[in-house]
């Protein structure tokens, strides 16, 4: 059995506490507890996004905190322990924005992976047409602003999107424009 954690800085065994050194697996060389014979692996974070569709614009929000704060990009956030991926986004999306979805009005959009060097993350997407949304959009949580963007705005936002790329975004609009 392992362990997984987010950072490569872990110096002591996170069940018994001991110092850790280092042990050969097949994939490379892991930290590892002599004491209680536990090997870390340092694996992505789960976290999910959610976004609201309206016509042709959809939803985004201005991150607050964080190296990426003053960025735009899908609300979300981390999925907690037990929660499935689409509950995790529709949690963060009423969190920091205000409007409430059902987790099953939720489509999968994609996936996405987040590198912050020390921690990492893969990202489920998520898109929900507006008519399933309850609430006002406005900043909530760790946003500093929640606002709508047209496809033109999505186009020309000269910004990277963490968690999603824009074809993720254009593909929501262009689906929901389908039906």
């Amino acid at each position: 059995m392992g362990w997984t954690v987010e950072t490569d800085a872990v110096t002591h065994c996170p069940t018994c506490g001991a110092e850790l050194g280092d042990r050969e697996t097949s994939d490379g060389v892991r930290p590892h507890c002599a004491a209680c014979d536990l090997t870390i692996y340092r694996n992505p974070v789960p976290m999910a996004r959610a976004t609201v569709v309206d016509g042709d614009d959809l939803l985004l929000v201005r991150l607050g905190v964080g190296e990426d704060a003053g960025k735009w990009a899908l609300p979300g956030g981390r999925i907690e322990g037990g929660e499935p991926p689409r509950a995790g986004a529709a949690r963060e999306l009423e969190e920091e924005t205000g409007l409430s979805v059902a987790p099953a009005d939720l489509e999968l959009l994609g996936d996405g992976f987040l590198d912050f060097g020390a921690a990492t993350m893969v990202s489920f997407n998520y898109a929900a047409p507006a008519d399933a949304a309850s609430g006002t959009a406005a900043a909530g949580s760790d946003a500093a602003a929640a606002r709508f963007f047209s496809r033109a705005e999505l186009r020309d936002l000269d910004a990277p999107f963490r968690a999603s790329g824009r074809d993720q975004l254009l593909a929501a609009l262009d689906a929901a424009g389908a039906d």
